[in-house]
């Protein structure tokens, strides 16, 4: 459940992110208050000084090295994460379905500026 920790268990943690899980409108339909009180998953945003990874319900969506920090992006109008990757690749990740509030847009901007 935890194994994506142990991927950068021997990295520099620079931004986390971790939030409680959202359950869908199917979820507590079929299950009712039970999934509502019992709904344990987190959502996990975390770069560290080789990798980002990106968590959705304890179930690893991306892990992914970068080139440079300073190809380290965020477009907080629609929530898109940008890098370039090992081989010089402009990849994006939708932050989308992490549900950042407000105070979490202005830690990820704030720690991109402040470690460029």
């Amino acid at each position: 459940m935890r194994s994506f920790f142990s991927l950068i268990k021997d990295e520099i943690i620079i931004l986390k992110i971790k939030k409680k899980s959202e359950a869908s409108f199917w979820e507590y339909q079929i299950l009712g208050l039970f999934c509502y009180l019992f709904n344990l998953g987190f959502d996990y945003f975390i770069i560290t000084d080789k990798k980002i990874v990106y968590v959705i319900k304890d179930e690893l969506l991306k892990v992914a090295e970068y080139k440079d920090f300073e190809s380290l992006q965020f477009n907080s109008n629609n929530d898109v994460f940008s890098f370039r990757n090992l081989d010089n690749q402009e990849q994006t990740l939708n932050l989308k379905r992490l549900r950042l509030s407000y105070e979490e847009i202005q830690k990820i901007k704030k720690t991109l500026n402040q470690n460029i």
